[in-house]
């Protein structure tokens, strides 16, 4: 009998212990400002499940050394003109819980802080 309310004690001391030692950062979304740099050149990615290319924009952060492909939609109140290359000010969302099936990045347009027609 001592043994089971002991053994009890100890599983409700191990679930309060594991509930509150939880990482709070890790429940919200992480919003940043960050520059960006849209190249004047496009690429093509394939999307999972698809075998047709889809023409993207190459993008990169200010701290990053190479571009990576986003969708034309990727940044949101952006409108992409192909052959201009662009820097700008976004809100960068890296979201806690994203869907399975999408980015755990989002990016919305603040501010156009250059373009230029290449």
């Amino acid at each position: 009998m001592k043994t089971k309310n002991l053994v009890g004690i100890l599983m409700l001391f191990l679930f309060t212990y594991t509930f509150i030692s939880c990482d709070k950062d890790d429940l919200t979304d992480k919003v940043e400002i960050v520059k960006m740099y849209v190249s004047a050149e496009t690429d093509t990615y394939t999307p999972w499940g698809s075998e047709t290319p889809i023409e993207c924009m190459l993008v990169k952060e200010e701290r990053n050394a190479s571009y990576s492909k986003l969708p034309f939609s990727g940044i949101d109140g952006f409108v992409y003109k192909k052959g201009t290359e662009y820097t700008l000010k976004v809100e960068k969302t890296t979201l806690a819980n994203p869907p399975a099936d999408d980015s755990n990045v989002r990016y919305k347009l603040i501010e156009i802080l250059t373009e230029q027609e290449k």
